[in-house]
């Protein structure tokens, strides 16, 4: 399916930097992302989406009951293979499935909306983007040395857009 690729493609590009990356890079507190790490941000993408493939298995996502793993925003190996394990577990995913999306959104008890597969892949598209632009943002103003692809962060109606422009 599209969209399983499409998630593993911008998750390729993740990796693809943190194979490059110094490992005290990974860990170090950047003061344009308000003294968070790159390792905290890549901490976040990828327990969204350990979140989603958990809610494969129990017919529930709850993004606000991430496991906050320390292992993965220190230690960036680790990270890559968690990763790896992610990007083989959305190929083998290929079939939509109805899933009920909880969040409590700072309340005492969590609402429950209807959702499924497809449109949380959808969901984790754009909140993995989004992500990567800001440690892209905090990477270029700090260790502007780091070569950083010219897309990574950059979302693909924007990227379709410029070659529209340019052409």
């Amino acid at each position: 399916m599209i969209l399983q690729k499409i998630n593993i493609d911008i998750l390729h590009q993740l990796t693809d930097l943190l194979e490059d990356l110094d490992c005290l890079v990974y860990q170090e507190m950047l003061e344009p992302l308000h003294q968070h790490s790159v390792g905290q941000h890549v901490r976040h993408i990828t327990e969204f989406y350990l979140c989603l493939l958990k809610g494969l298995e129990t017919g529930k996502v709850n993004y606000d009951a991430r496991e906050r793993n320390l292992t993965i925003e220190l230690d960036r190996n680790y990270t890559l293979e968690v990763l790896s394990t992610i990007k083989n577990r959305l190929k083998e995913e290929q079939t939509d499935t109805t899933l009920v999306l909880q969040s409590a959104f700072g309340m005492d008890k969590a609402i429950e909306i209807q959702s499924n597969y497809f449109r949380e892949l959808v969901y984790l598209i754009e909140h993995t983007i989004h992500h990567l632009a800001i440690i892209k943002i905090g990477l270029n103003e700090v260790h502007p040395e780091i070569a950083i692809a010219p897309d990574f962060g950059v979302a693909h109606s924007t990227i379709q857009y410029r070659k529209r422009v340019e052409a």
